[in-house]
């Protein structure tokens, strides 16, 4: 994704998470466009990212609305979508990761491992980062080796926060971003040695870990007035 179609991506989530467009309200690529004085193009990915996080969903016909989900409802199914990427990381340690399996990890690590090394982020590296991640974390749950697990997933993975490893970042806070992403990294390479070395408990502890922290990093590094702020308004039942 360019530059300007994250920036718009970023600013649309603010705008949903402070309250600027509450949930039930309805936006489209055309509203969205001239709220931020955009073209269509950068306005239709950041509707479709926003749907893969749950915050928004498509409405029969055209448009979306602003979802409208509860606090606790949030967490348990982030605590649900855990219990399944640890059971997957388990599993593939204990019946040993395909070839694809390990190309896919080494080159997510390779990734996420040089853009932490740079000490900073730009936005671009934020987007660079957020594509391996996605592939880390759909490769442990894809090719798991247990067919079932996967299938179960998909019987969730449209609900808000429950998208594989999809975050919408802060773009106003980038020192928190690249912390997060550091953390993220280096339980990432613990979870990929634990695979390879076969032990099933470690590999699936801290995948449950990692998937479980999303709202606890997101306080700890972003802020947690903002994330909880946030998700109150997003929570919030329409008027």
């Amino acid at each position: 994704m360019a530059e300007a179609e994250q920036k718009v991506l970023s600013d649309l989530r603010k705008m949903i998470m402070e309250g600027a467009i509450v949930a039930g309200e309805k936006i489209s690529e055309v509203s969205v466009s001239q709220m931020l004085g955009v073209s269509r193009t950068p306005a239709k990915f950041a509707l479709a990212r926003l749907e893969m996080t749950g915050l928004i969903e498509k409405l029969p016909g055209r448009g979306y609305a602003v979802c409208s989900v509860k606090l606790e409802d949030i967490e348990k199914i982030i605590q649900l979508r855990g219990v399944l990427e640890g059971s997957a990381a388990g599993h593939m340690a204990m019946h040993g990761m395909s070839e694809e399996a390990r190309k896919a990890f080494v080159y997510s690590l390779s990734v996420s491992g040089a853009i932490t090394k740079k000490g900073s982020a730009t936005v671009q590296d934020i987007e660079d980062y957020q594509a391996v991640n996605t592939l880390f974390h759909e490769t442990v749950m894809d090719l798991c080796g247990n067919d079932y697990i996967p299938k179960v997933y998909d019987r969730i993975r449209h609900l808000p926060m429950a998208e594989l490893g999809a975050v919408v970042p802060d773009l106003d806070r980038l020192a928190g971003e690249f912390m997060r992403m550091s953390i993220g990294h280096a339980q990432h390479t613990i979870i990929y040695e634990a695979i390879s070395c076969g032990d099933a408990m470690r590999a699936e502890m801290v995948m449950r870990e990692h998937s479980h922290a999303t709202l606890d990093y997101a306080r700890l590094f972003v802020g947690k007035d903002a994330v909880d702020k946030s998700i109150k308004t997003v929570t919030a039942k329409p008027s």
